[in-house]
């Protein structure tokens, strides 16, 4: 028993020591303090209106409480974000980041297979979690749906676990893995379940934002200040930015990495692995991303670490992935290294699974 006490109380202290130093980093980052919540608050506002994606309209709201960010959200999920959107602005950044938090607990818990104790060690030590937080991002929810759907399918529920990953409509970086992961498996009532909730979240953001949505939302993603900086995204387009014709190489990087998750995935039984595998592969597959979004690696990161089989030079690196440095070298003059760092991590840790024989452990 007293050993015990003692273990317990050794991982309550690491994790107590990563978190407040990963949200003392992030607090004096550039952004500022819930420029993401700030977006999500004002545009609920908007949703309903018709003007959710005019940008003037949705700039003058988001400068009464600070900077100007656009928002790509679809426009059911700015109607739901007006659980908070009533509020004051002050409570209802309470509520959020209280709810966040929670997301991001359960997340770390649900993960099915994955050591409770190594996830959330992980996340306490993930910058980007701590990123997620300060700004007052939404993928802490995203990232619970996906653990939900994951320990849903687990347990022999596919068809909730469809309706749980049709989430992923609303982080893109997940609409890409996940997919790929059930097609490999065949997984075909928790695809049907998923493709009818994702047309229920479809047909409702038409009812609620009109018949033109589509057009304007295409126009508010495709500006250039809502990707800006390509050059700092953790992703293919991030590596491929320094490389000569760089859509071309994107689009060939992207078409092996998806042909090497859908071969990893088919004879992978294991849904933990499967699904972390799945999101980090669709961190890197995203034309869109950024530092606060390698959140996502988190289960990758946990999961290798844990491994016995794992190779040790992987294991190494996911430890230094679990340091502030990859996120702070995205944020240098030269952030090809932090780069290389992330995105170059997912693509050795597909790489090491294909080869990895599927009874190691």
């Amino acid at each position: 028993m007293p050993l015990r006490r003692t273990a317990v109380l050794s991982t309550v202290l690491v994790c107590a020591l990563g978190f407040a130093l990963n949200l003392w980093i992030a607090a004096n980052n550039s952004d500022g303090w819930g420029v993401d919540f700030n977006q999500f608050y004002c545009a609920s506002r908007l949703a309903g209106t018709g003007q959710l994606y005019n940008w003037d309209v949705l700039r003058k709201l988001e400068a009464e409480h600070g900077k100007e960010v656009r928002t790509g959200r679809l426009p059911v999920v700015s109607f739901a974000e007006k659980l908070v959107g009533w509020m004051p602005y002050s409570a209802a950044h309470i509520v959020w980041l209280a709810a966040s938090t929670l997301a991001l607990l359960l997340f770390a818990l649900l993960w099915p297979r994955m050591n409770r104790t190594m996830m959330l060690t992980a996340l306490c030590w993930s910058m980007p979690a701590a990123l997620l937080l300060i700004l007052g991002q939404d993928t802490p929810f995203w990232l619970m749906s996906v653990a939900l759907g994951l320990w849903l399918l687990e347990r022999g529920h596919p068809r909730l676990a469809g309706v749980a990953f049709s989430l992923c409509i609303c982080k893109y970086h997940l609409a890409v893995g996940i997919p790929i992961l059930l097609v490999a498996q065949k997984r075909w009532s928790t695809l049907a379940a998923g493709a009818a909730a994702g047309a229920v979240w479809i047909a409702a953001s038409f009812a609620i934002e009109g018949t033109d949505w589509p057009r304007h939302y295409l126009a508010m993603i495709t500006q250039p200040l809502f990707s800006p900086a390509p050059e700092r995204m953790p992703n293919l387009r991030g590596i491929a930015h320094w490389l000569p014709w760089p859509s071309a190489v994107e689009m060939i990087l992207a078409a092996g990495v998806v042909l090497l998750l859908w071969s990893i995935c088919r004879n992978r039984s294991d849904l933990g692995a499967a699904g972390a595998i799945a999101v980090a592969a669709g961190l890197i597959l995203a034309h869109h991303g950024y530092a606060n979004d390698c959140a996502l690696l988190i289960p990758l990161l946990a999961l290798t670490i844990q491994r016995p089989a794992a190779p040790k030079w992987l294991k190494l690196w996911s430890i230094v992935l679990l340091t502030p440095a990859p996120t702070l070298l995205i944020a240098t003059v030269k952030p090809f290294a932090g780069t290389l760092l992330l995105a170059g991590f997912v693509l050795a840790a597909l790489a090491a699974e294909r080869l990895r024989r599927p009874q190691e452990v």
